[in-house]
């Protein structure tokens, strides 16, 4: 089976004021649905390892400590430094991490959507985010953060379960908490715009977002 390369979406779409911007970004796979993932029940994390995982992702995130996140993904070459400096520049903390999983059985992996909120330095307002991860088994049976090549079976589970409803209800309900913390504080926006804008302007050429 042929493999091809995918950029891996992990992180925050880069895009003009959106809500897709904190929310769930998908990997345009254009596979067919033959995964019955889009089917299954939607469930919190039980799997500790797991939710270590990204936990320690995000903290290697905010103190855009390159060394430690090479440790947690399959491939450290599609890291971009730059945006998670810039990142950096405006982001404190990332809250509240609960970690829901749709298994892939065949493959021994997982689709773990991370919910969490997001704090803005000197802004009280948190913002709700919504982050998609491949999670994979390596020979030795650690979890690692799968950033290197999927082929056409990896494909197309990842892209039924990006529909599976209880995925799709997730991603609107932080959709709406967004929007109302877009809504109710004006420096929260003002703030969430500028980081915007630099997220774009390291966009380019990028391997890796967010």
């Amino acid at each position: 089976m042929k493999l091809r390369y995918k950029k891996l979406v992990i992180g925050i779409t880069v895009v003009t004021l959106a809500l897709s911007f904190f929310i769930l970004t998908l990997i345009p796979t254009g596979g067919s649905e033959t995964n019955n993932a889009s089917d299954v029940k939607l469930a919190v994390s039980q799997n500790e390892e797991i939710n270590k995982l990204i936990a320690d992702y995000y903290v290697s995130k905010k103190n855009v400590d390159i060394e430690a996140m090479s440790a947690l993904v399959s491939d450290p070459n599609q890291i971009e430094r730059e945006k998670f400096t810039a990142m950096a520049a405006y982001v404190e903390d990332y809250q509240n991490i609960k970690c829901y999983v749709i298994p892939n059985e065949e493959e021994g992996a997982y689709r773990v959507y991370a919910r969490y909120d997001m704090k803005l330095k000197n802004i009280d307002t948190l913002g709700p985010c919504l982050t998609s991860f491949y999670v994979t088994t390596t020979s030795d049976g650690k979890y690692v953060i799968y950033l290197s090549a999927l082929d056409e079976v990896q494909e197309e589970f990842i892209s039924s379960a990006d529909e599976n409803s209880d995925v799709l209800a997730l991603k609107e309900e932080v959709a709406n908490g967004l929007q109302t913390a877009i809504d109710n504080d004006e420096t929260f926006k003002q703030f969430y715009q500028k980081l915007d804008k630099e997220l774009q302007a390291n966009a380019s050429g990028s391997a890796v977002t967010g």
